[in-house]
């Protein structure tokens, strides 16, 4: 039971700061393509190796609180989805791609980069 309170509180806030950021670039473009949602994600997966690398136990408050509440909530992918399919739906196909590969690209570069700055071992 702790463990679902722990996560709820961690999702809380993570759901949070995805709005304020969200809210805050809902019109910035670059290139068409939503900033918002490509700089939460690269964020989260950021956050996700640096996590990763500091966070040995997978079992505890601490790990619960972070990456399945936090960041689990934090980042979009529901939204990139989403807003893949409307560019798609728009006749924007080459934006949709390119979305996709620079969204997909990005996370992995943000996770990677994070977890060998901030592994210790």
């Amino acid at each position: 039971m702790i463990k679902i309170i722990v996560i709820a509180c961690g999702g809380g806030f993570g759901a949070a700061l995805r709005y304020l950021i969200s809210d805050l670039l809902k019109t910035s473009y670059f290139f068409m393509l939503p900033v918002g949602t490509l700089l939460i994600n690269f964020i989260g997966c950021f956050c996700i190796g640096i996590v990763m690398a500091q966070i040995t136990d997978m079992k505890s408050n601490m790990y619960f609180f972070l990456v399945v509440g936090f960041l689990g909530s934090f980042t979009t992918m529901s939204a990139f989805s989403q807003q893949t399919i409307e560019l798609l739906y728009n006749g924007k196909s080459t934006n949709a791609l390119i979305y996709v590969v620079a969204s997909i690209a990005s996370c992995l570069i943000g996770t990677f980069f994070a977890y060998s700055l901030f592994k210790t071992t």
